[in-house]
């Protein structure tokens, strides 16, 4: 049964998450919906996206219309007392729960007074990449968490939180989305064309990359052109592995290009709706808003350039895998199965690599090379 149908504005944006949405929505009607709550579940889900549903459901005096300045500025990012926290290259570290010399921290913010709204969110991202000491700090904070405070931890591995920190949060499971409802949401909430969205949720695997692939009018040349990219380095060697690694680094480099034209037009749309704020409140606010923009845009952009390379390496490993397939069907290749699977270990070695915050061009290199010198 779905929820959607009566539920306001920002609720209705999720799919495919009634029993999440149902206990949300009825926790924060009945003001009851705790200190701590944990999302788990993998990327792509809605985890992020109900998150903001929730943040504006408590501050929105309509239960999250959507429509309003209220939750206007939380979907964008600029409201001052939402706050998103995501992980520093590899980690969440320490100074960002406890604060140093150039931020107060999540544990700094939440004991101050909320600037416009009734409640304040943290939302930490990847809330399985804190380290210890990150943690451990966090974990004081909920053990006695100041009152008006809502901590949101989103994770696709919470097997990896400290079960200290676990036990002191509600935990939400959110469902993985399979092809048709993604395709569904593609087609009914985006206008989304039945064969785009179709491929789209195909390639895509999750909603969050099947929608930026439905709206990117490059995507389908560019999925065809990265599978190209093993006949290549077969056909011609190691000297082409050089010219597309420096043709991946050029897409990422494009991908990062029309970001940063976006964000700056978020920090402009920011700037002029705070000029329309009262005076005292944009003065206490405003400047605080547009530095949490700006290092959360620096964030945005290392994790573009990290989508688009690994979107890379994603198709590029789904070469080997339908090469596999046809090799265990019989079809005949100049490429060996064992040599298939290494060069799909050698991707994996390379995303891991990346999300290590190793430097994109030299670990791009480095596969090309293995990949081009690999023995057929």
């Amino acid at each position: 049964m779905s929820v959607t149908g009566t539920a306001p504005a920002m609720w209705s944006r999720l799919v495919g998450q009634d029993a999440v949405v149902r206990a949300l929505r009825d926790a924060a009607a009945a003001g009851n919906v705790g200190h701590a709550l944990l999302f788990a579940g993998p990327e792509g889900v809605g985890r992020r996206l109900a998150a903001l549903a929730l943040a504006a459901s408590l501050n929105c005096d309509q239960g999250g219309c959507g429509d309003c300045a209220i939750c206007a500025k939380v979907l964008r990012g600029a409201h001052p007392d939402v706050h998103l926290i995501v992980p520093e290259g590899q980690f969440i570290l320490i100074g960002q729960i406890k604060g140093d010399g150039s931020n107060r921290g999540v544990i700094g913010e939440a004991h101050r007074s909320a600037i416009e709204g009734k409640a304040k969110i943290f939302i930490i991202e990847d809330a399985e990449r804190m380290n210890l000491a990150s943690a451990n700090a966090l974990l004081k904070v909920l053990e006695e968490p100041p009152a008006g405070v809502v901590f949101v931890l989103m994770t696709g591995r919470p097997e990896d939180l400290p079960e200290t920190v676990v036990s002191r949060c509600r935990r939400l499971d959110f469902s993985l989305l399979p092809e048709a409802a993604i395709r569904e949401v593609l087609e009914s909430h985006h206008g989304i064309a039945p064969d785009r969205a179709a491929w789209a949720a195909r390639i895509g695997g999750n909603l969050a990359r099947a929608l930026r692939l439905a709206h990117d009018p490059d995507a389908p040349d560019r999925y065809d052109s990265h599978r190209a990219i093993p006949v290549r380095l077969a056909d011609k060697g190691l000297s082409e592995a050089i010219v597309i690694a420096d043709e991946l680094r050029a897409e990422a480099e494009h991908v990062t290009a029309r970001l940063r034209k976006r964000q700056a037009e978020e920090i402009a749309e920011a700037a002029e709706a705070e000029g329309e704020s009262p005076r005292g409140r944009a003065a206490r606010g405003s400047a605080a808003i547009r530095k949490r923009m700006e290092t959360r845009h620096k964030r945005e952009l290392r994790r573009a350039e990290l989508d688009a390379i690994q979107a890379a390496l994603d198709d590029i490993g789904s070469w080997y895998r339908d090469a596999l397939v046809r090799a265990a069907e019989g079809e005949r290749s100049r490429m060996s199965p064992a040599a298939m699977l290494a060069a799909l270990d050698r991707i994996e070695w390379t995303r891991r690599a990346l999300e290590r915050n190793a430097a994109a061009g030299l670990v791009l290199e480095a596969l090309l090379a293995g990949l081009a010198t690999a023995r057929m």
